[in-house]
């Protein structure tokens, strides 16, 4: 499915505010207390360092999400939505989530792709960064991070 100039220019604008409102403004940056799990995210290429920290509950539901970190616009504002995102989850689906989105944002754009089809405007506007291939591994940093600290990682890197 073909998607209009018109669509095409309101997702990139959108992805354009998304970036900068959530990296001036992140949401839920800081430590959890409680004896959190955490794990290190480090982007080499880039030098984004992202720490998560995360409380999962007696039901396998993600309690707390938060993260801390420096990075680019792009890392910081990817952490940022990650943790909204989420937060409230299943461990299970919060981990399927994580991996459909850093697999969608690694397929190739084309003329014929269709949006990461997630169930918010917000995640689907980091489509945006498939024009900026270099910049994919700032956008999947905290997701990748995240699968980590689910999995007892406590460091990850973009680079294999």
């Amino acid at each position: 499915m073909k998607r209009d100039n018109s669509e095409n220019k309101s997702l990139k604008e959108l992805y354009r505010q998304l970036i900068i409102h959530h990296a001036k403004n992140p949401l839920n940056f800081g430590k959890l207390s409680n004896n959190p799990i955490r794990a290190e995210g480090i982007n080499p290429l880039c030098g984004d360092k992202i720490r998560i920290y995360l409380n999962i509950n007696e039901a396998d539901t993600i309690e707390g999400l938060t993260f801390e970190g420096t990075g680019c616009a792009i890392s910081i504002a990817s952490a940022s939505l990650m943790t909204t995102t989420l937060r409230n989850m299943k461990k299970y689906q919060a981990n399927q989530y994580a991996l459909n989105l850093i697999s969608n944002l690694n397929e190739p754009k084309s003329q014929e792709a269709g949006q990461l089809m997630m169930d918010s405007q917000e995640i689907n506007a980091l489509e945006g960064v498939k024009d900026f291939p270099s910049r994919i591994k700032c956008a999947t940093l905290s997701w990748q991070t995240f699968i980590s600290a689910l999995n007892n990682k406590k460091i990850t890197t973009t680079e294999k």
